[in-house]
């Protein structure tokens, strides 16, 4: 079987959607498929495999990539089946049996998320009539939490029947790991957005350091438009030599900043599914997060919920972890078994089964 899958989103460094598509196109691999990964520019970490073809459809502009490449290059290779891995991408015309991975409809239902746009309105508009397109032109759809299925739902009118919640996956294999950062630190590595609270955060903090001297904070991610004002705001703060900001960090190294934290501290406003949450369970790492959104279905009671909007409940919740010795090692155990709900085989097996069911 021939499955081409839109790969843009593995063109950087890969976080992420990237890493779904790469843990996808393995898989497919592994399995005798004949893969065809759609880039529009040479991708920086190339996904290798020896049925993974790379296929470079030059585009700057990601409507002509949509509607005029991709489905010519779908018709010329007689591709079986083409899987939409980010949230949007199939062409008005799609000559292929589709499926679509939805993560999130975040740009949809977060209030001024386009704000550091150029033309917010322009954007907003663009991004609807594309997942409205995508949504309704994939034979089936895929989301990783059943939040991102009712959102689909509100939002578009969708029938449930076309929509399979296929949960993202962990990898709880153990690794050995070197120390990057000496000290006590909380991390938060769920990327720099305008919804993922930072603010917030670096305000709590500042006040978690009045008891905690030896403590610093780690964030990572990279984000040119909101991390120098993060940066400002922990210097307004007092605080700007304890909040260190990593930038991007390889897999190994993020392992490693996860495993050694005291603690991961994830006050994001909404998230399609999580994947920090599950990262710090499998590296036996307490979690502090979200009581809102698809978090609270993601970690069952293996972690501390919290309101995100309120900095005093921030505060206590990483102060519970910090001074509590027993509920720490009860949330480190029910994070190991909570991880081990989410193997990627079961994401990479639902997704074939689903493969399957757009063909017959």
């Amino acid at each position: 079987m021939k499955v081409a899958i839109d790969s843009r989103y593995a063109e950087e460094k890969l976080t992420g959607i990237g890493q779904y598509i790469k843990k996808i196109a393995l898989a497919l691999d592994s399995k005798g498929y004949e893969v065809f990964l759609c880039y529009s520019k040479e991708p920086q970490s190339e996904i290798k495999g020896k049925n993974i073809h790379k296929i470079i459809l030059k585009s700057k502009n990601r409507y002509f990539f949509e509607q005029i490449l991709l489905p010519i290059f779908l018709i010329s290779k007689k591709i079986d089946i083409y899987h939409a891995a980010g949230n949007i991408g199939i062409p008005l015309f799609c000559p292929t049996p589709s499926i679509l991975t939805v993560h999130d409809v975040i740009p949809l239902v977060y209030e001024n998320y386009f704000c550091f746009s150029k033309f917010p309105l322009f954007s907003k508009i663009s991004y609807y009539l594309r997942t409205l397109i995508s949504v309704y032109k994939a034979k089936k759809i895929l989301t990783d939490s059943q939040f991102t299925k009712n959102n689909l739902k509100e939002k578009f009118g969708l029938n449930f029947d076309k929509i399979l919640v296929v949960p993202l996956g962990v990898d709880t294999i153990k690794k050995k790991t070197k120390r990057i950062i000496k000290g006590k630190y909380i991390i938060n590595n769920g990327g720099i957005d305008i919804r993922k609270n930072l603010f917030r955060l670096i305000e709590a903090f500042s006040k978690i350091f009045q008891a905690h001297h030896n403590l610093r904070l780690v964030i990572t991610g990279e984000n040119p438009n909101l991390t120098p004002k993060l940066k400002e705001y922990a210097k307004s703060l007092k605080i700007s030599d304890l909040v260190l900001f990593t930038g991007y960090v390889s897999e190994n190294s993020l392992w490693s900043l996860i495993k050694n934290a005291e603690c991961l501290c994830l006050p994001t406003e909404i998230e399609g599914f999580g994947l920090p949450v599950l990262l710090s369970m499998a590296a036996g790492t307490p979690v502090i997060t979200s009581n809102c959104s698809s978090i609270p279905e993601i970690s069952g009671d293996a972690a501390i919920l919290i309101n995100p909007l309120d900095v005093n409940d921030i505060v206590k919740g990483v102060e519970r972890v910090l001074s509590n010795n027993k509920l720490r090692e009860t949330l480190i155990k029910k994070g190991l078994l909570r991880a081990r709900k989410f193997p990627w085989k079961n994401t990479i097996s639902k997704t074939m089964k689903a493969y399957e069911e757009v063909i017959r």
